[in-house]
């Protein structure tokens, strides 16, 4: 049996590139309305083409790899780690033009995972932080190796709750303990809203 989480769809992305052209034809349509001159079209298309490159660059592949795309079975947890956007950019369009599905770069053995740490941390994200709800949670998987070493990933957790439920009872079911002292891998499984679960808990811990 053999468990992929958080796998690339095709469909997500031509959908979100529709919506970038979609608004770049709005706002292009927009300002050839109210500005005539030559060399204000030329100027505004040389912005806009660098604001597109930098979506097509930076945002695309960002909102593409929100979370790890990891795959399990009976003997390994395989999964992508990107330590640069680039790398996004590369994996990305590898997949799109060239039909190539990302590689996994990471293999731990199952039999070699001593035990799961789950933890969350608090974060701020900008330029929202300074509005209301500006900040959220990331959870935290720890993989502690019997080898004595550690591999942490934040964005374990996928949007879709299904195949990540699958992923992880196949690792419970392989042996693989997981060290949850605040519940949340509960909380994940059974679609709870993860972040009034850890306000609880915060609202918890300054009570006593």
């Amino acid at each position: 049996m053999k468990v992929t989480v958080g796998k690339i769809k095709k469909r997500k992305i031509i959908l979100l590139n529709f919506v970038i052209l979609l608004f770049v034809a709005y706002w292009l349509g927009v300002f050839f309305i109210f500005y005539r001159q030559p060399y204000e079209r030329i100027m505004f298309s040389i912005v806009l083409i660098i604001i597109l490159l930098s979506i097509y660059i930076l945002v695309l592949p960002g909102l593409t790899f929100t979370n790890t795309m990891w795959e399990v079975d009976e003997n390994s947890l395989k999964y992508i780690y990107f330590d640069k956007n680039l790398d996004k950019t590369k994996f990305l369009y590898s997949f799109l033009f060239r039909n190539k599905y990302p590689r996994y770069q990471i293999n731990l053995k199952l039999s070699q995972i001593d035990f799961v740490q789950i933890s969350y941390y608090r974060y701020s994200f900008y330029p929202s932080r300074y509005l209301i709800d500006g900040s959220g949670y990331k959870i935290v998987f720890k993989f502690n190796m019997l080898d004595g070493s550690q591999y942490i990933i934040e964005n374990f957790v996928s949007h879709d709750r299904d195949s990540f439920n699958k992923g992880i009872e196949l690792m419970k079911k392989c042996g693989v303990r997981f060290i949850d002292p605040y519940h949340l891998l509960k909380a994940l499984c059974s679609n709870k809203d993860i972040n009034q679960h850890i306000a609880l808990i915060e609202k918890e811990k300054n009570h006593d």
